[in-house]
């Protein structure tokens, strides 16, 4: 395989292959661990992988940067690298016969395509109201009991999906309730509920995630000066956008992994499920059904159910998918351990370049947790360790760390105040990211990653 793409001889068993005998697959298609048995060139004939090689991870990652988000490989190929032949699957097409409309989905499609999906506040915007908290701890009675109050409202959560599965309609005041505890609490001290949301979701069940989806959208919607109401409906969408999944776990299992065509099918009816599951709850805000439809578009419409582009998406579901992409990406799947927080970041950074996600929220998202977001692990330019605690501002480069140990691996008192340090303020700086203590992390330079969300 080559290394940089860079222009090479092609030998003659190599030459380049007609139009009529190629087929153009996406680049995120390819499955990692799958052999050629042709070679594979861009249009201008320049050789991208020979002959018997290997797709790799880091072929996946050349194409990304060279900005192909399609390759062009032998028809022999295409039904062993990647799931393409089966697009015309008669069993795909009578699975997806009707699935992604129904009454209640044609009626979203008219409200949204009326173009009526805009965003005004009524009130002053909630981050006028936060308190910044600089250099100081976080206190340790108030996590605990951040700690516990997440671990109740997931198992609260858990109990609402289940008894909406078997037809028992949840109550939207608890629901609504659960939103608005959140937002009293971002206000007075939006760092230390995000750590602790973040270290009592590491069980990753959906009901945890669907809580930390609430959490970090409101947070970003803070972020981007939005009003209490609209910030409260956000938090709402997050925590029921999810809510069918539960019926799909109960086809194709819980954990998360690299499905079959039919298996991703039936994963993409969820979101129509939460539409069925929520359709009687009373006290439910209108946007709220909106937003759960779209939770998983793309502003580079690849997103499902309708593949709708940025202008037809409702801003608290661009703000909800960013936050999706970030859990998804630190929570372990079946094929591949969560990755580090920093290299979630840099991964979705990049996303913004295709449009995967949005850059608005995506702005908010780094300026709220910081490159190396709240809780990560550090080593900074002294040898000390570190556990970033704090946003900084908008120093994003710089946050607020409390040391761990010292260069010579002495552990550090967690009360001494001079522990915590303002790099901003400091000589010191980030000398590398670390993964989270007890968790099995990974890197994007790692062959386990494969960019997929």
């Amino acid at each position: 395989m080559t290394t940089d793409l860079k222009e090479q001889t092609v030998p003659e068993n190599e030459s380049e292959i007609s139009s009529q005998e190629t087929v153009s697959i996406r680049v995120e298609d390819l499955i990692v661990g799958r052999r050629i048995t042709h070679p594979i060139h861009d249009s201008n004939g320049l050789l991208l992988l020979a002959s018997g090689s290997v797709i790799n991870s880091r072929f996946k990652q050349l194409l990304r940067d060279r900005k192909m988000p399609q390759v062009e490989v032998h028809s022999d190929d295409a039904s062993s690298i990647s799931l393409h032949s089966l697009a015309s699957d008669p069993m795909l097409e009578a699975a997806t016969q009707g699935i992604f409309t129904t009454e209640l989905t044609e009626k979203l499609d008219r409200l949204i395509e009326s173009g009526s999906m805009f965003v005004a506040n009524t009130g002053p915007a909630v981050r006028d109201s936060m308190v910044m908290h600089g250099c100081k701890a976080y206190d340790p009675e108030e996590r605990d009991r951040l700690f516990e109050q997440q671990q109740i409202y997931g198992d609260t959560l858990d109990s609402m999906m289940r008894g909406a599965l078997t037809g028992k309609v949840p109550s939207g005041q608890e629901i609504t309730g659960i939103a608005a505890s959140y937002l009293t609490q971002l206000t007075a001290d939006a760092d230390c509920v995000i750590s602790a949301a973040t270290e009592a979701g590491k069980d990753e069940t959906l009901s945890q995630h669907c809580l930390q989806m609430s959490l970090l959208g409101m947070a970003i919607g803070t972020e981007l000066n939005l009003d209490e109401n609209n910030v409260r409906n956000i938090g709402l969408c997050g925590l029921v956008h999810d809510w069918g999944m539960i019926r799909v776990q109960n086809k194709i299992g819980k954990n998360c992994r690299h499905l079959n065509a039919l298996e991703r099918i039936e994963m993409q009816k969820h979101p129509i499920f939460s539409l069925e599951m929520l359709e009687n709850v009373a006290g439910i805000p209108s946007v709220v059904p909106v937003v759960c439809y779209q939770v998983h578009e793309q502003p580079n419409g690849l997103g499902y159910p309708r593949q709708r582009t940025h202008n037809m998406i409702h801003m608290f579901a661009r703000i909800l998918n960013v936050a999706h992409c970030y859990i998804s990406l630190t929570s372990a799947r079946e094929d591949r351990p969560a990755l580090m927080p920093y290299a979630a970041m840099e991964y979705l950074l990049r996303l913004t370049n295709d449009k995967t996600i949005d850059q608005a929220p995506m702005r908010a998202l780094l300026n709220l947790l910081s490159l190396f977001p709240i809780g990560s692990c550090v080593i900074l330019n002294d040898g000390s360790a570190a556990r970033v605690i704090r946003r900084n501002k908008d120093h994003y480069t710089s946050p607020i760390v409390q040391v761990l140990q010292t260069p010579d691996g002495v552990k550090v008192d967690p009360l001494d105040p001079e522990a915590i340090i303002d790099l901003h303020e400091s000589e010191l700086e980030i000398d590398q990211a670390l993964p989270t203590p007890g968790k099995e992390e990974i890197d994007l330079t790692s062959d386990l990653f494969d960019g997929q969300i």
